[in-house]
């Protein structure tokens, strides 16, 4: 499947498993205040402002695109569901096998994933890294689990897009844009579409589609 990186964001969210049912709204108020929309490192990481209590997304990986239809493959194995938490304050919840640095500023810098690996296969655990390194406000550099990502957002820290290179020399290239759809009530992107143009050494680009979906719930 494509890495849908942003990179930090796709990491954390695989270790997220959760019962998810199409994008959508909230089930709070629509009233909007400007205390809705207070953002911190962690939310703006993952593309979100206000007092946001989780998100659960839905990543479906077969998508046809046709003028101004889309045609989605909703059968289990061409789709992702992950669901993220927040505290109070807009801090990042990570899971019990999560384990996170910042800087000075609490931006996240490393993140590693120590859940047991597979007796069977190997004991031990995990381990998987990624590093981060935060060039501008609207350039973010990660790299680790095999690939080096240059990651741009947009005034609203909206990803536009992100580049990928392997780290080795086995891999693809790839590079993603990303359409923003609809928004809920409180300036959220609920849906967004990818473009996605991947690259093998020797090969021509192919071009894809992703769809992502949110449903953002507040405190």
């Amino acid at each position: 499947m494509l890495k849908l990186l942003y990179s930090l964001p796709l990491a954390l969210v695989l270790g997220c498993l959760g019962a998810c049912s199409g994008g959508g709204h909230d089930d709070g108020p629509a009233d909007v205040s400007d205390d809705d929309f207070f953002t911190t490192p962690d939310l703006a990481l993952f593309e979100l402002n206000g007092h946001v209590r989780n998100a659960e997304i839905l990543t479906y990986y077969k998508v046809e695109v046709a003028g101004d239809s889309i045609a989605v493959d909703t059968v289990a194995s061409m789709v992702s569901e992950t669901v993220i938490y927040f505290d109070s304050l807009g801090n990042y919840v990570p899971r019990r096998d999560e384990r996170i640095k910042r800087d000075d500023q609490g931006r996240m810098t490393r993140w590693e994933d120590h859940r047991p690996n597979l007796r069977r296969i190997h004991g031990g655990y995990l381990k998987d890294t990624l590093t981060y390194r935060y060039d501008s406000p609207y350039v973010m550099c990660s790299s680790g689990m095999g690939d080096y990502a240059v990651t741009v957002y947009d005034h609203a820290h909206r990803v536009v897009g992100q580049y990928t290179d392997p780290l080795g020399d086995v891999g693809e290239q790839a590079a993603v844009f990303n359409i923003y759809r609809e928004d809920d009530e409180r300036g959220n992107w609920i849906e967004r579409l990818s473009v996605w143009t991947t690259q093998a050494p020797g090969e021509r680009p192919h071009v894809s589609y992703t769809l992502t979906r949110r449903i953002i719930r507040y405190y």
